[in-house]
């Protein structure tokens, strides 16, 4: 999966997004629709079946985001909640979704590990968070700090760290961020953003690779699809 992180970050488009002050990708989005080692890792049943656990139901993948983090140039993150930008700029109605982070790398406490605030979801979606107004090609609504100051005197602040092939499941309203990366250790992880399959995006003003057009149930594949993957012979 990091040898395809190569391959799949050189590519050209608006679903690639470059950080703000390097040649270094930020994000790119979309990667399960023209990978096929994303899409198999998107349809993996470690992840996939206790999500359905979880949402007592079907789920489909509203978008996909690897966010490479890289060694000494991977930039922070402000402080948001996803389901923010999925309600206003999809339209999906409630919250009944999920950011599934897998980790393609060791996650550490030096690296730029992902961080939550527990319990934050509770709060529901916070009105008050600024619009970043789509720059530069992705849309955060972020937390001002006085209510993050107020929802972290309650819950505290948890660094999502642990080896590679660790994988997070966080509620949509879940409050998160991260800080730069300056060391040699890229951070790599691919977030898969799903949702109960009853509850579409209504609103499709953004590209598919942001908004999908497809909520059918996703089904899980073989527990061994990724290792046979790389047990397949090069095509001719």
């Amino acid at each position: 999966m990091r040898a395809e992180v190569e391959s799949v970050a050189a590519r050209e488009g608006p679903e690639v997004v470059p950080e703000a002050e390097s040649d270094a990708v930020r994000l790119v989005y979309g990667a399960h629709r023209f990978s096929e080692a994303f899409h198999r890792l998107s349809r993996h049943p470690r992840w996939l079946e206790p999500v359905q656990d979880l949402m007592d139901g079907p789920v489909y993948i509203h978008q996909s985001r690897l966010n490479p983090k890289a060694a000494f140039h991977g930039g922070p993150w402000a402080w948001h909640q996803d389901y923010a930008t999925w309600s206003d700029r999809d339209g999906l109605k409630e919250p009944r979704a999920f950011m599934v982070a897998i980790l393609l790398d060791e996650a550490n406490t030096a690296n730029g590990p992902l961080m939550l605030v527990p319990g934050s979801h509770h709060y529901g979606l916070i009105a008050e968070a600024v619009d970043n107004d789509e720059s530069p090609g992705y849309t955060l609504f972020h937390i001002t700090d006085e209510h993050l100051s107020h929802i972290v005197d309650a819950g505290g602040i948890e660094q999502v760290t642990g080896p590679a092939g660790s994988v997070l499941i966080s509620h949509a309203n879940m409050v998160h961020g991260s800080a730069g990366n300056i060391t040699p250790w890229p951070r790599r992880i691919f977030y898969l953003n799903v949702a109960a399959t009853d509850n579409p995006p209504t609103r499709f003003e953004r590209a598919e690779h942001h908004c999908t057009r497809d909520w059918s149930a996703i089904e899980p594949l073989d527990d061994d699809c990724l290792r046979t993957l790389s047990q397949e012979p090069a095509a001719d």
